[in-house]
C-alpha cells in the first residue's frame, strides 16, 4: 500500500456486522467487564502486547519458528516474500509501506494460522497504534479465527490506543450490538465512547448508531435524551438531528419522552401550583367542573411547548457557535491519523482553529479540541 493513500478503514456510517453473533458462556465475564470499562490495564502493555498477551515473540523474522508454531506443535513456514518484508521492517520499523505489504502478504499466506496474524498486527500496531482501520481488521481476524474474549481484548487495546477515534468506538459498539443481549451493556459502551468523542464535530456516525439502537429498543425517553445531548454542541448533522427530534415529539406523547427525573420535576412543579391555589382566595369548589378538562389540556400543551422550547434554545446556541467554526471544520481534509505529514495549508488551518478555540475562554471546548488535534 502506498503511504500517500489514506489508511484503509471501513466507512463511518456503514460498519458491517461482526461474523460472531453469539457469546459462549465461558467468555461472558471477560467480555462484559471489558465492555463495561472494568478492565484496568497499563496502556503501554496493551499497545505492545504481542509477546505477553498472545505468547508471540516480537523479535521479527529471526524468531519465526516460535512465533508461527501452531497448536499441534507444527511450524507454519514463512514465504520468501514474508521473510524479505520482515527483514525490511526489522531494519526500519517506521517503513509504513513495508508494513502494509507484510500485513497483506501474511493475510494471504496465513491459511487460518491466527498466531501469524497476531504477530504481524501486534508488532505493527505497537509502532502505529493510531491506525484504527488496522485494529478493526485485527478484530475481524480474531472473530473469524480466534475466540470471543480475544475479539474483546483487541477492541479494548484499540480504544486505549486511539481513544479519540469516532470510527474505532463505532466499530466496537456495532460489535457489542451484534454480540450482547443485555441493552444496558451496550448502552454502557456507547456512553464510554461518547464521553471521549461525543462532542467531535464529525461524531454523527456514532450518535446515529446510538439513536438507531434506542429506536429499535423503543426506549423513547432514552432517545429523547440522546437528541437533547446532541443539540448541545455543534455537529455536522445538527439540523438533521433537530428535525428528527421534532418528528419524535410529534409522534410520541410527552409522558413517553420524559425521563423519570423529568417526570418527578414536573410532578413537583404541579404540586406547588396546586398548593398555591388551595391556600389562595379563589374558591376552587366553585369552579365550573366542565372547565377542568380544558384547563388540563392547556397545561399539557404548555408543558409540551416548554419541553420543545428548551431544546430549541440549545439548538440555536449550538448553531450560533457552528457558524463561527464551520470554515475551520470544512477546511479539515484529513480528520484521521496518517503517517504522511499535513501540508502547510492544513497545518495553518489547525493552528488558526486552535487560536480561535483558545480565545473562546471555554476549557471544555479547548480540551475537546486538543483531543482531536493531531
Amino acid at each position: 500500500m502506498d503511504a500517500d493513500n489514506p489508511i484503509p478503514h471501513a466507512s463511518s456510517g456503514a460498519a458491517g456486522k461482526s461474523e460472531v453473533t453469539n457469546v459462549n458462556s465461558s467468555h461472558d465475564d471477560l467480555s462484559r467487564n471489558s465492555v463495561n470499562g472494568n478492565v484496568v490495564t497499563d496502556e503501554k502493555t496493551m499497545l505492545a502486547a504481542g509477546a505477553s498477551i498472545n505468547s508471540v515473540s516480537l523479535d521479527g523474522v529471526h524468531s519465526s519458528e516460535s512465533a508461527n508454531q501452531q497448536e499441534d506443535g507444527s511450524v507454519a513456514a514463512l514465504s520468501s516474500e514474508e521473510e524479505r518484508l520482515w527483514r525490511l521492517v526489522n531494519a526500519n520499523s517506521l517503513d509504513f509501506n513495508a508494513w502494509t505489504a507484510l500485513i497483506e502478504e501474511t493475510e494471504k499466506t496465513a491459511e487460518g494460522n491466527i498466531l501469524k496474524v497476531r504477530k504481524v498486527y501486534d508488532t505493527f500496531l505497537a509502532e502505529f497504534p493510531l491506525c484504527y482501520g488496522y485494529w478493526k481488521k485485527y478484530a475481524d481476524h480474531e472473530a473469524q479465527l480466534g475466540s470471543m474474549d480475544k475479539v474483546v481484548e483487541v477492541y479494548e487495546r484499540a480504544v486505549h490506543g486511539v481513544t479519540y477515534s469516532v470510527d474505532m468506538w463505532l466499530h466496537y459498539c456495532v460489535f457489542a450490538i451484534n454480540t450482547y443481549g443485555d441493552p444496558d451493556t451496550v448502552r454502557r459502551l456507547f456512553e464510554r465512547g461518547l464521553a471521549y468523542v461525543g462532542t467531535d464535530y464529525m461524531s454523527f456516525p456514532l450518535w446515529d448508531k446510538y439513536v438507531e439502537y434506542e429506536y429499535q429498543q423503543q426506549q423513547w425517553s432514552n432517545l429523547a435524551m440522546i437528541y437533547t445531548r446532541i443539540l448541545e454542541h455543534p455537529n455536522q448533522q445538527l439540523d438533521r438531528y433537530f428535525n428528527s427530534f421534532r418528528e419524535l415529539v410529534a409522534t410520541r406523547p410527552l409522558s413517553e419522552l420524559r425521563t423519570s427525573e423529568e417526570i418527578s420535576v414536573a410532578a413537583n412543579a404541579k404540586g406547588e401550583v396546586n398548593n398555591a391555589e388551595s391556600t389562595g382566595e379563589v374558591n376552587t369548589n366553585a369552579v365550573d367542573q366542565s372547565s377542568k378538562p380544558a384547563s388540563a389540556a392547556i397545561t399539557e400543551a404548555e408543558e409540551l411547548e416548554n419541553y420543545i422550547a428548551i431544546r430549541e434554545e440549545l439548538y440555536k446556541k449550538a448553531k450560533e457557535f457552528d457558524s463561527k467554526i464551520i470554515d475551520f471544520e470544512t477546511a479539515i481534509r484529513r480528520p484521521y491519523f496518517h503517517v504522511r505529514p499535513l501540508n502547510v495549508a492544513e497545518l495553518e488551518n489547525w493552528h488558526n482553529y486552535l487560536d480561535f478555540i483558545q480565545g473562546c475562554d471555554d476549557f471544555n471546548k479547548l480540551s475537546n479540541f486538543c483531543c482531536s488535534y493531531h
